[in-house]
């Protein structure tokens, strides 16, 4: 565990001490902002939702969901696992403060994965744009100095979990039984 530790904190500090000059810091904060609370995953809900031509809302459901399942094991395991946030004394460049004492996993990893998982299945043609965008704010987090990578690994697996788990839940428990009352 002590390897894997060590390893986590040198590919953290490389990121983190990439060139920090004000348009990649302004575009991580940027992307990191969106990121807070799932703002972008329900803005982008909510338009595809005003544009949907079958009227098949169900998604916006899933989304709630799986952002507050999200929110709520990440709550809970950053409290049970307890891991500090990377510091200045370690040699960390903190672009970004965070509110939260614990980074362990990253919520805005989760939240992003989460989002990413519930709007690829709705328009799986723009798959690639919501898991690139996903990404990009997970890195954003290291890069400002506030996740160490395995923070964001583990909020990614847990936040693609979450996602598909709340779309298996709903598919096959809530939707089939709301199709069966207007039928």
């Amino acid at each position: 565990m002590e390897f894997l530790l060590r390893i986590d904190t040198a590919v953290f500090l490389f990121v983190n001490n990439l060139p920090h000059v004000a348009l990649s810091d302004q575009t991580a904060k940027f992307l990191s902002g969106v990121g807070t609370a799932g703002i972008i995953w329900f803005v982008f809900g909510v338009v595809l939702f005003l544009l949907e031509e079958k009227k098949d809302h169900w998604f916006v459901l899933q989304l709630f969901v799986s952002a507050g399942a999200a929110g709520l094991v990440t709550s809970v395991l950053k409290h049970v696992v307890a891991r500090y946030r990377p510091s200045p004394e370690m040699g960390a460049i903190i672009v970004s403060a965070a509110r939260d004492l614990y980074s362990f996993p990253s919520g805005h990893a989760t939240l992003a994965f989460a989002g990413a998982v519930v709007l690829s299945a709705k328009e799986p043609r723009f798959q690639w744009f919501f898991y690139t965008l996903a990404f990009l704010i997970a890195f954003s987090r290291i890069y400002l100095g506030v996740h160490y990578p395995l923070d964001v690994v583990a909020g990614g697996i847990l936040g693609f979990g979450v996602g598909r788990l709340t779309e298996t839940v709903l598919v096959q428990v809530i939707r089939p039984t709301s199709h069966r009352l207007v039928s």
